[in-house]
Parts: C-alpha cells; sequence; structure tokens
C-alpha cells in the first residue's frame, strides 16, 4: 500500500493530532492517516493515488501548515510557537498589572488606563498563538484549553473595558485577563520544550552512525558517504569507529560493544563469519565487513521506527483538559446566551440583560481550570526535581497509579555499568589463584580491554601488587595478550583465542576470559556487575505496594538469573533484544496489566516508547531519557520509590485542583443566571477558586519523601 509522508506545523496537543487525521481520512483515496505529535509528521496510507498538493491542503484548511517530507532526512526539532520571547514579555506586562491591581488598587487617578494599556498587548499579542490554535478548533467544530481560556479572559478584558469607557475606575478585572494568559504561555511553553526533546530523540539515534565509511572499491579502501553504501559492499571499520551497516565479518579480528543496540553488558569478540549491527562501536581490533542491511533495513532504523510509532500511540491520548473543554465551553455558552434572553425579554433592557449574562461568563472563567493542571505539575515538578525526578507532564502522574508491574533493565538501570571480577575458577585445586591473578594482570597492564581493568580493580581489591615483570608482552586484536616468560608462553583471552592458539581442552573451567600456559589452560575469570546501594531493599518496597517487578536484560541468561536471585527479583528475561523488550511489554498489556519500563540505554527505546509508563536513569543515553514519561536525575534506586510516591501524591493533587475548580462554577452559574451575583462577586468567587487551587497545589512543596 503507497504511503505519504507529511510534515505538519503548529499541533499543540492531542486534539489537534485528532483533527488533522480527520481531515486526512476525509480525502478521496486514502485509507488511514497516523499523526505524530513528537515528530510533527503525517503518515498516510493511500489506498489510490492521491496528489500531495491535496493532503496539504486538507490539513492547511484545517489551521496547520504542511509539506511534503524530504526523504532520508533524520526528524529535526522546530521551535514552538510558545517562545521564551513572548513569555518573558507577558510576564513583564503581567506583573506590574498584578501589583497595581492587587496590591496598590487606587494609586493613581488614571491607573484603570494603565492597567488597560499593559493588559492590552497580553490579552492580543501574548496570547496571538492560543488564538490560532482557538480558531483551528472552532473551525473543526470542536473546542480545546484554548478556547476555555480565551472565553474567560476576554470575558473579563470585554467587561473591564466597557466598565472603564463608562467612567468606572474600581471592580475591573484585568489583571485577571493578564495572569491567566502568562501562566497558561508558561505551561505551553515547557509542554513545547518536552515535545523538542522528544522530536530529538529520534535525532540521537542518526547520531550513532558515522556520516562516511571506508569502502573497498575494488583496488583500495576509500572514504566514502554512508548515504552511497550499498548491500554487498566492503567496509573496514577501525579501533573507536562506530559500525555504519548490518553485516557480517569477512576477515579481521575486534571487540564489539553492542550495549547501545543489545545491552550485552560484556564486548563481544568478533571473527570472520560473526554478524555486527549499526550503531556498534569497535573498541578493539580491525574488520572489515560486508554490508547486509543499510539504511532503513537495519536493526538501528527499525528501533527508530519502534520508538516513532509507540510515540504516535501515546500522542493519541486526549489530555484532561480537553476532554473537559469540549463539554463545558458549549454549556457555559448557552448558559450564557439564554441568560441574556431571558433577562431581556423580562426586562425589555440590554444593559440589564448583558449584567448577568457576564456574569455566567465571569463566574465561568477558566481562571481555576486553567491553573488547576499547570499549577499542580509546576509544584509538583519542582519537589521531584528536589527528590531526584525528572517529569514530563500530567500523562506520567495519570498512569502511575495504574501500574501492576514493573519491568526494570539490569545494566546502567540496577547496576554500576562496568563490568567486576566474581571469582577465578582453577582447572586444579593445587592451582594458586592468586599467582594466575599475579600473571594475568602483568599480562593486561598491555591493553585498555574493559576485562582487563576489570581484572587490575579485582587485583587491587585483593591487594595484589607484585606483579612478574613481563616485558615481551604482545596485544592481539580483539583476541587476547599473549607473551614469553622465562621460556613459556603465558595467554589470557577468550576460548576463541586460546583455540586459534592451538590450545583445546575438554572441559573449560568457568568464567569468560581464560589464563594459559603454554598449552594449557590453568584458570578462568568470570565476571559479574555490581548492583547499586540498596537495590534489593527498593525492589522489596515496590513489591510491597503490589506492583510484581521483573527483571530484563540483553545480558546472557545465566548471568540475569543470577542477578535476579541477588536482588529478589522472581521473574527475570535474559538475551533481549530492544525488540524482545517492547514485545515483551506488549505482552504483558496484552493481560490487560499496566506496564512501567525502568532503562538507560538505546536498546531501552522502543520499550520505554511502548509501556504504559516510561522510566529513564539520566546517566543512560539521550535517546533514552528524551523517550522516558520520567527521568531519575541520579543512580540511586531510591529515587524510584520517590518517582513513584510522589507521581500519586501529583495526580491527587490534580483531581482535588479539578474538584475545587468546578465546585465555584457548579454553585455560581445557576446563580449568576438568576442575577444574584453581578460580575464583582462572581470575580471574588472566581479568584476564591483560584486561591483554592494555588494553595492547595503548593502543600506538594512540603510533601515529605
Amino acid at each position: 500500500m503507497p504511503r505519504v509522508r507529511l510534515k505538519i506545523r503548529g499541533m499543540t496537543c492531542a486534539a489537534c493530532v485528532r483533527r488533522v487525521e480527520k481531515a486526512l481520512a476525509r480525502v478521496p483515496g486514502v485509507e488511514s492517516a497516523l499523526v505524530n505529535l513528537a515528530t510533527e509528521e503525517a503518515e498516510v496510507a493511500l489506498k489510490e493515488p492521491v496528489a500531495p498538493e491535496v493532503l496539504i491542503e486538507a490539513v492547511q484548511k484545517t489551521g496547520y501548515a504542511a509539506e511534503l517530507e524530504a526523504p532520508e532526512t533524520a526528524p529535526a526539532t522546530h521551535e514552538t510557537p510558545y517562545t521564551l520571547q513572548r513569555l518573558l514579555w507577558s510576564a513583564a506586562l503581567t506583573l506590574p498589572v498584578f501589583l497595581l491591581s492587587m496590591v496598590f488598587p487606587n494609586l493613581w487617578r488614571y491607573q484603570g488606563w494603565l492597567l488597560w494599556a499593559l493588559t492590552t498587548p497580553v490579552q492580543f499579542w501574548a496570547a496571538a498563538p492560543l488564538y490560532r490554535a482557538a480558531w483551528g478548533a472552532l473551525k473543526a467544530r470542536s473546542a480545546n484549553m484554548e478556547v476555555l481560556v480565551l472565553m474567560g479572559t476576554l470575558a473579563a478584558y470585554a467587561y473591564s473595558t466597557v466598565l472603564l469607557m463608562g467612567g468606572h475606575t474600581h471592580h475591573l478585572y484585568f489583571e485577571t485577563s493578564a495572569v491567566i494568559i502568562t501562566l497558561v504561555l508558561f505551561g505551553r511553553y515547557l509542554e513545547g520544550r518536552a515535545l523538542g526533546s522528544a522530536r530529538s530523540a529520534l535525532e540521537s539515534l542518526y547520531r550513532l552512525l558515522p556520516h562516511s565509511v571506508t569502502r573497498w572499491d575494488g583496488e583500495t579502501y576509500r572514504q566514502a558517504p554512508l548515504s552511497a553504501v550499498q548491500v554487498g559492499d566492503r567496509l573496514m571499520v577501525r579501533t573507536g569507529e562506530r559500525i555504519p551497516v548490518d553485516g557480517v565479518v569477512l576477515e579481521g579480528r575486534g571487540w564489539v560493544d553492542e550495549s547501545t543496540i543489545t545491552g550485552e553488558s560484556l564486548p563481544r569478540e568478533c571473527v570472520a563469519g560473526d554478524t555486527v549491527l549499526s550503531g556498534s562501536l569497535l573498541t578493539d581490533g580491525v574488520l572489515h565487513i560486508q554490508a547486509q542491511a543499510v539504511g532503513e533495513a537495519t536493526m538501528l532504523a527499525q528501533i527508530a521506527r519502534a520508538v516513532e510509532q509507540a510515540q504516535t500511540e501515546k500522542a493519541q491520548i486526549q489530555r484532561l483538559a480537553d476532554k473537559i473543554a469540549s463539554i463545558f465551553v458549549p454549556v457555559v455558552v448557552a448558559i450564557a446566551l439564554f441568560t441574556f434572553v431571558g433577562w431581556w425579554l423580562a426586562t425589555r433592557s440590554v444593559a440589564q440583560a448583558l449584567i448577568p449574562a457576564v456574569s455566567v461568563l465571569v463566574i465561568a472563567c477558566p481562571c481555576a481550570l486553567g491553573l488547576a493542571v499547570p499549577i499542580a505539575l509546576l509544584t509538583g515538578s519542582t519537589r521531584m526535581a528536589r527528590a531526584g525526578v525528572l517529569l514530563k507532564g500530567i500523562h506520567a502522574v495519570e498512569r502511575v497509579r495504574q501500574v501492576e508491574v514493573l519491568i526494570l533493565d539490569k545494566t546502567g538501570t540496577l547496576t554500576m555499568g562496568h563490568p567486576r571480577v566474581k571469582a577465578i575458577h582453577s582447572v586444579h585445586p593445587d592451582v594458586d589463584p592468586l599467582a594466575v591473578l599475579r600473571f594475568a594482570c602483568a599480562l593486561e597492564q598491555a591493553t585498555r580491554h574493559p576485562l582487563a581493568e576489570a581484572i587490575l580493580e579485582y587485583a587491587r581489591q585483593q591487594g595484589v601488587h607484585d606483579f612478574p615483570e613481563i616485558k615481551e608482552v604482545r596485544t592481539v586484536p580483539g583476541g587476547g595478550v599473549e607473551a614469553l616468560w622465562e621460556g613459556h608462553i603465558l595467554r589470557i583471552g577468550s576460548a576463541r583465542f586460546l583455540w586459534e592458539a592451538g590450545i583445546e581442552q575438554e572441559t573449560l573451567p568457568k568464567g569468560t576470559v581464560f589464563f594459559a600456559v603454554d598449552n594449557t589452560i590453568y584458570a578462568g575469570f568470570e565476571f559479574t556487575e555490581t548492583p547499586l546501594p540498596g537495590v534489593a531493599e527498593v525492589i522489596r518496597q515496590i513489591q510491597q505496594m503490589g506492583i510484581e517487578v521483573v527483571l530484563c536484560s540483553g545480558d546472557q541468561p545465566a548471568a540475569v538469573e543470577s542477578f535476579a536471585r541477588m536482588v529478589g527479583i522472581h521473574r527475570w528475561y535474559g538475551g533481549q533484544l530492544p525488540t524482545d523488550k517492547a514485545h515483551l511489554v506488549k505482552q504483558f498489556q496484552s493481560q490487560g496489566r499496566k506496564v512501567a519500563f525502568v532503562g538507560d540505554g538505546i536498546n531501552d527505546a522502543p520499550a520505554l516508547a511502548q509501556a504504559d509508563l516510561s522510566i529513564a536513569v539520566a546517566t543512560g543515553t539521550q535517546i533514552a531519557t528524551d523517550t522516558a514519561d520520567m527521568v531519575l536525575l541520579n543512580r540511586d534506586l531510591r529515587t524510584l520509590l520517590n518517582a513513584l510516591r510522589l507521581s500519586q501524591a501529583v495526580y491527587g493533587v490534580i483531581r482535588q485542583n479539578l474538584f475545587f475548580a468546578f465546585v465555584y462554577n457548579t454553585l455560581g452559574i445557576p446563580l449568576a443566571a438568576l442575577g444574584y451575583l453581578n460580575p464583582m462577586i462572581a470575580a471574588l468567587a472566581m479568584s476564591m477558586s483560584s486561591v483554592s487551587v494555588v494553595s492547595n497545589a503548593l502543600r506538594l512543596l512540603r510533601w515529605r519523601v
């Protein structure tokens, strides 16, 4: 089925996504349309040929800009219309309005006109993006948060302006208009920043790939752009370079770090016949590879598509405020209209009919409703930041209370992120492990391989410093180290390295790296990873909250099982590729369970994006933190507990705030419609709702973790 990709500009919320999707779906010949708010892209599936211009025109009619996406371009971050400059100007104008209205109400004879002069640019210039979004919603015959905000601010502004022009200098409500708009712009600015981070997540994937490669042209190796590489091309990768394509090793030997792709914590030795993945880092050695998958067919591209798809599914969840606004706005407008008509029929006076109608609009002004979520998120996220948690938005706190399964990545999330020696396993009881360690360190000093550094660190911990002096040490790239000492050949490296040197043994000692003298293997070094402090206790407390904890890692199953038992996790999965982790999340979701995933690497990104709640460790890669709903700002796993508990508290405050916001409207609108509330009393009630909302939210700053 043919597909067309469009770049969409101007979307701000899930309601925007739905309007664009509906507009595209109505175009004849369109099978379906999927819009991604995070990347500002629309993917349109066609059942018959449709000119791109027709699709672009359909989007433009909904109030958004669109253009055909250029092929083979990485996602780009675009500036949100709620710019920092617009916000700062709005705040600068609002501050004196607030002070003159609330602190110094009778400071100057012409103070009312000064308030009008300061508020007007806020109402009509600073709020321009709100007007554009509201106009798009109204054209699509729907209502969103912008419609709700502008209805209230325009009512307060217009009523105050009419009073001012009539010679009245009291009971003006310009501060209501200015403060609401400034706070809403602040919330929209933060939201735009979050969306920009989500878009840059995909960009960070592409930064794993080199811009140029070393390609065989039939006679010699020459530099060539990555885009020119085709399946079957022969490429050379040197130490420190990233592998540009998925391929197979033709010749050479090297240690490949695939932790960013597969999650495997230890580098993998690669020789002729082994496969390698794009984005992996060659830490040691030289490899000649043949390209088997390039561009969109590589594992790295599949990860990017998985992240994008899952983010799109999340973007379609409508925000709570938009749901409320879609019902609340038409109802309030209808009540105000009926109030005006009813009073006009009863009194035949426009002035007497206007006052109760305006009172309805003022009492229904969404000041508290506009503040309910942003102020709770502002105070809640501030408190969470102090506790080491970065909160990305309301969707995160909504989902915490629903989590039933918590899936934890191992490497970098529960561990220190580097290998350590667990034990030295001797072949015979009479082999002294410390003697083996001394000779192993004498050899490993010649290389900077992570496993070599782990062996040297283990020796320091054991107090072993007197290494034999070995001068003729030779490092075999991608294999191991060997040396001649007093007529004996000493070797340390992988089982394959020793086998290629002619050393075979029916039963190898347990381990990953082996030490041999001449043709005999003497010992094996077993490696593990150090758990972060307090991991077992944190997991126990999470389990006491009624949440099942699952361990999922790209490491070898045996290593994952051992670690799971160490920290008290009963269900574990090893050898998991990025797509496997995302599939595991889907598997739990198919059982009707809400899943949270905690990870730190690019290999975790698809699972993070698929999960109902995604939590990333900030010390991990950028893609993980950008994809996540929450980010842990330190490696102390107790921060995870704080994140879960604080999120539940923030969600509780949001629900309470929405209740406060509507209580005044529910009680006040009937009184205003019946003429028992003049605009001043209505504005006071509206202000009281705002005070209640703000005071309730400020409690979060004193919340104890």
